[in-house]
């Protein structure tokens, strides 16, 4: 392999080397590197870097440099193979968010505003689970932007029923559980009130029959469960609702169960479609 000027893709550190995998001096990682010298080329090819190197065309060349050197070199195939798997989802993430951006650019935040300011106003008048249940079937993005299937009321088994299951970019599900926005979430005292538990306790119990029953539900919509890529989101309560005190149990339970589920209020759902909104219209508005 010819030797060039290369950047580690994960620490940074330029050195030379092959455009192929790594260790790298530096960190050890084996990720493919990036070329930075462009005057030199790889079978042939013209390189691109930085900024005029747009990631999709990233993506593309790795997943062809790296069918080329398992043609050279069919014994590589074993290896390499996994390393493609992952660049097709990578290309299909980026096509998506490509495909979001062009959207946003013609004008759908315009949409999106209009989106939020109504879920503003349900959230102002604390309505009640059932019209947040029909908002959310509508605009599912608002929970999960990575969103690409919704499917309300999606039952396990007919023994629990989660009030939706999202299915993500990179096929990994979430499990929704949604309160009330005036559920209280801690009581005088300071603990944890009746409903905020028991709405806990029923995401704990969801979870728990998914990790007994997967392969039941890898025959149904959930063909790509593993054991690590699924987890659950409750949905209850407001920020507002909430003394410092009680904001910071909050974010204590939240890294307790990090990994397993996660629990929004009902305005941190608005405030984090908030950020989006405007950092969408940073880079669409003339």
């Amino acid at each position: 392999m010819k030797q060039m000027t290369v950047r580690c893709q994960r620490c940074g550190t330029v050195f030379s080397g092959t455009n192929t995998m790594g260790p790298c001096p530096n960190c050890g990682w084996q990720g493919i590197r990036q070329i930075i010298d462009t005057s030199q080329n790889y079978s042939g090819t013209v390189v691109m870097t930085g900024s005029s190197y747009s990631a999709f065309e990233a993506v593309a060349y790795a997943k062809n440099m790296v069918a080329s050197m398992v043609s050279s070199d069919p014994t590589r195939g074993g290896f390499m193979t996994p390393i493609v798997t992952e660049l097709d989802k990578v290309e299909k993430i980026i096509q998506q968010q490509q495909t979001e951006l062009a959207r946003a650019k013609k004008g759908d935040w315009t949409e999106y505003g209009k989106k939020i300011a109504e879920y503003r106003d349900m959230v102002t008048k604390g309505l009640g689970e059932p019209e947040f249940q029909t908002f959310f079937e509508k605009n599912a993005a608002f929970l999960d932007s990575k969103v690409t299937k919704t499917i309300p009321k999606f039952t396990l088994a007919g023994e629990l029923i989660p009030d939706f299951l999202l299915i993500l970019h990179d096929s990994s599900y979430l499990f929704v559980e949604i309160e009330k926005p005036c559920v209280r979430l801690f009581d005088a005292k300071g603990k944890p009130t009746a409903p905020f538990t028991q709405a806990q306790q029923q995401v704990r119990d969801q979870l728990k029959w998914v990790e007994d029953n997967k392969t039941f539900l890898r025959d149904r919509d959930c063909p790509n469960l593993t054991g690590d890529n699924y987890r659950g989101l409750l949905v209850v309560g407001r920020s507002s609702d909430l003394s410092p005190e009680e904001a910071g149990k909050l974010r204590n339970i939240n890294a307790e169960v990090r990994g397993k589920y996660e629990i929004k209020t009902f305005d941190r759902i608005l405030e984090e479609n908030e950020t989006m909104f405007t950092n969408i219209r940073k880079y669409t508005d003339p």
